[in-house]
């Protein structure tokens, strides 16, 4: 049995949803799958139990591949303070090793334990922020059809 091809429409270039989804916009979700500002919806993941099963975090969700779309944060203020807030615990932690604190409160060890783990995480959230960035910046520079 032989299948039919879809019909394709051609595209309209003046279409306005085709200009908006080609027009470089930060402030718009903008999908690095595609590369594109797509049309695209919250997903909630995730509950928290203390408030009876509400949804803790929304994500914009591409609905064209289904990947992550990213609403464009500029990644300098998030450096800055994951810097600052990583050289504060990194401060604490060297307080903590050196002003004895720890020989009092064997709990105290947590801080020191949780800094390279924090500093990871934050490192890895700034990278991730920084690559879409230069993602999106790059391809607002390429010229448009």
């Amino acid at each position: 049995m032989a299948y039919a091809e879809p019909i394709k429409t051609p595209v309209d270039k003046t279409d306005p949803s085709y200009i908006t989804q080609r027009t470089p916009n930060p402030k718009i979700p903008w999908c690095p799958t595609c590369e594109l500002h797509t049309v695209y919806h919250l997903e909630s993941r995730g509950t928290d139990p203390e408030t009876g099963g509400e949804k803790t975090a929304a994500f914009y969700t591409c609905n064209e591949c289904g990947g992550d779309s990213w609403k464009l944060t500029n990644p300098l203020p998030i450096n800055v303070v994951s810097l600052l807030f990583f050289g504060f615990m990194l401060f604490m932690s060297t307080y903590a090793l050196i002003s004895g604190f720890l020989d009092e409160d064997p709990d105290g060890w947590i801080i020191p334990l949780a800094t390279p783990v924090v500093g990871y995480i934050l490192y890895k959230n700034c990278r991730k922020n920084s690559a879409h960035w230069r993602k999106f910046r790059a391809w607002a520079k390429r010229p448009r059809l």
